[in-house]
């Protein structure tokens, strides 16, 4: 029987670091200090872009498109390590895309971009029972993904791989 010895936690420069190296790579497994540093990372910087490049949108989807790839691998790898499968993300990712395409073709947009919006409109544009679903199983989805990102690793080796946090005895 293996006896497992817990690593140190990585810290915000280590985390970010990592996460942004391995952009691309949905393999493996993340510990839940890369995933919850890097998150602070992203929030952050989405802020101060939000803020500095608000009159440049083709710079802000650019970096938009960078930070959730990043996002979305480190939270595959994060349930990775769980032993959960990545089609946690890649549903809820469809699922966000559906919504979006359902509000553009609801009207919504047009109603709230009127010079006076009429608000019972766009209520009634968005109370539709497909609209309730998709935001019922996004939200489901969503809170899925949070419970398993916040719980700790499992210490054995799983189908994605050696865990990042635990090393056994006789890897010493």
């Amino acid at each position: 029987m293996n006896n497992y010895k817990k690593l140190p936690s990585m810290g915000f420069a280590e985390s970010v670091n990592s996460v942004l190296k391995n952009m691309l790579n949905f393999n493996g497994r993340s510990r839940r200090s890369e995933l919850w540093w890097y998150f602070l990372a992203y929030m952050l910087v989405c802020m101060i872009c939000s803020l500095l490049l608000s009159s440049s949108p083709v710079a802000m989807a650019i970096i938009s498109t960078i930070l959730l790839l990043s996002l979305w691998s480190v939270t595959v790898r994060r349930l990775h390590d769980r032993g959960h499968s990545s089609w946690w993300v890649t549903i809820a990712i469809l699922v966000s895309i559906f919504t979006q395409f359902y509000i553009i073709n609801s009207g919504y947009y047009e109603i709230m971009s009127a010079v006076n919006p009429n608000i019972e409109d766009a209520i009634a544009a968005l109370s539709g029972p497909i609209f309730s679903i998709a935001v019922l199983i996004s939200g489901i989805m969503n809170i899925t993904i949070f419970v398993f990102c916040v719980l700790d690793s499992k210490p054995e080796p799983n189908k994605y791989g050696n865990s990042p946090k635990y090393v056994s005895d006789d890897e010493l």
